[in-house]
């Protein structure tokens, strides 16, 4: 099976970007969005941010000869308006593929899958409140 990736040509040649760094800029994207749940136990945050799940399941691209189409599953902190992070998620996913890679956003769907309540870290010298 051929590794999916999109094809810019131009008086100065061929760029070919692979479906790697596709989802990279997607990932770094969504990742900027205030709401998006992250763990501090894994790195990067992205098993807690991805409902748990490994990352390559989550995050999907159709590249077309037209442009490509990207399918983001994302867990939310619970008090965040869920539409609202969805929407920014789409934005910034799309503003970021389009300038850091020249390729043209089809559309961003976005799957929430959970709403994870948000975990603060208690200061080790402090004591547990009752």
């Amino acid at each position: 099976m051929a590794e999916k990736s999109v094809k810019i040509t131009d008086e100065d040649g061929q760029i070919t970007i692979s479906e790697e760094v596709v989802t990279s800029i997607a990932r770094i994207a969504a990742e900027k969005v205030d709401g998006i749940a992250r763990s501090s136990k894994t790195v990067g945050g992205l098993k807690s941010f991805f409902g748990g799940e490994d990352t390559a399941s989550t995050i999907k691209s159709e590249f077309s000869d037209d442009g490509v189409h990207i399918e983001l599953t994302i867990a939310v902190e619970y008090g965040y308006p869920v539409h609202e992070v969805a929407q920014g998620v789409q934005n910034n996913v799309q503003k970021d593929i389009e300038e850091m890679a020249g390729i043209d956003v089809l559309g961003v769907d976005i799957y929430v899958k959970k709403v994870i309540p948000v975990v603060t870290e208690r200061k080790q010298d402090s004591p547990p409140e009752n």
